[in-house]
């Protein structure tokens, strides 16, 4: 904008100048500003007294360097790609703005890119924060595509924002007031707890979910606002037991969750407009569908129904675990609250 400001001002001075000097009137004023500047040598559009000249002899040294510069630098950002990346930048702003109930990962590293790959799975709007280009790079590179249901998801149209996810400006920019939840996976503790402080300040609806390195930290993530924390060390430590202990189970659950077109647990939550509010779970699409199975149902205080009865009542904010093909499950919780 500098350089556009800079170069609309040079125009502005020049015909300003011969409207006062000459009194000539726009049309004649801006004609000869154009042909001065852009060296054309039509000659003077009217005879010009001797202050014309002078001033036509500063726009010249003055203008020609302005036009110039702008020129030579336009002409670098196009050839250096700058220009389009701005172009695709103002683009993805407006995406991001457009977007509503979308999820935010703060951190495209080795936590933050398999959680952009399971959103993307299920369908979820992503925005991704970091402030490493190499990051973002390898997300827009082709061994970054993902599969989604069989198909190859190309994540160069990825919605993301270089910049520092600790930042209150970069959360408004990735549209935190509006979103449904955020990630914190940055690489250490002390700029994912403060990216939750910041998150819970801006929208104390959003749902948090953090990496924590250090597991005496948990309770200080929690009052920063988290609602969820995770440790690595314990999820990978609970997992080598596993293996070791029960490695059928533990293929079984992979194989779920890696594979969207296999069978695969999803969670389902009734929300407003449900037709099946007010129903027993019996009365519903969920009990006599074929090709779901109703695994659990999530009580009151954080506890689990195993194996719901039919009688189970189903009211706004109820929350089962079925178990069934992968996108048919996706497709059955949009039909459940379509209403």
């Amino acid at each position: 904008m500098g350089i556009v400001g800079g170069v609309l001002l040079t125009f502005v001075i020049g015909i300003v100048g011969y409207e006062v000097i000459e009194g000539w009137d726009l049309l004649d004023s801006a004609y000869m500003t154009v042909i001065t500047l852009a060296t054309i040598g039509y000659g003077e559009t009217h005879p010009l007294s001797n202050e014309g000249r002078i001033f036509t002899i500063f726009l010249i040294l003055g203008g020609l360097g302005a036009v110039s510069y702008g020129a030579v630098t336009l002409t670098e950002l196009i050839a250096e790609g700058e220009f389009i990346r701005a172009i695709k930048r103002r683009q993805m702003d407006k995406a991001i703005a457009k977007l509503k109930n979308h999820f935010i990962v703060c951190g495209a590293g080795k936590t933050g890119v398999p959680i952009i790959n399971e959103l993307i799975r299920v369908g979820k709007g992503v925005v991704v924060i970091d402030k490493d280009p190499l990051n973002l790079r390898k997300l827009q590179s082709k061994e970054a595509m993902f599969a989604h249901f069989g198909k190859m998801l190309d994540l160069s149209k990825l919605l993301f924002i270089e910049g520092d996810a600790s930042l209150d400006d970069i959360l408004i920019e990735a549209g935190i007031e509006r979103a449904e939840g955020i990630f914190c996976a940055l690489s250490n503790d002390k700029d994912n707890l403060f990216v939750v402080l910041s998150a819970r300040g801006m929208n104390s609806k959003i749902h948090i979910v953090s990496k924590c390195e250090d597991e005496e930290s948990d309770q200080k993530f929690v009052r920063a606002g988290a609602d969820n924390i995770v440790s690595p060390n314990r999820i990978g430590g609970l997992r080598m037991a596993s293996v070791m202990i029960r490695p059928t189970v533990t293929s079984f659950l992979d194989l779920m969750m890696r594979d969207t077109k296999g069978f695969r647990f999803e969670e389902v939550e009734v929300k407003t407009g449900s037709a099946l509010i007010g129903l027993s779970l019996g009365q519903s699409s969920l009990s006599n569908d074929p090709e779901v199975q109703v695994v659990a149902a999530s009580l009151e205080g954080g506890t689990f129904c195993y194996n719901p009865p039919k009688d189970t009542p189903i009211r706004l904010g109820s929350r089962f675990v079925l178990l069934g093909n992968g996108e048919y499950l996706h497709q059955l919780r949009d039909r459940i609250n379509a209403g």
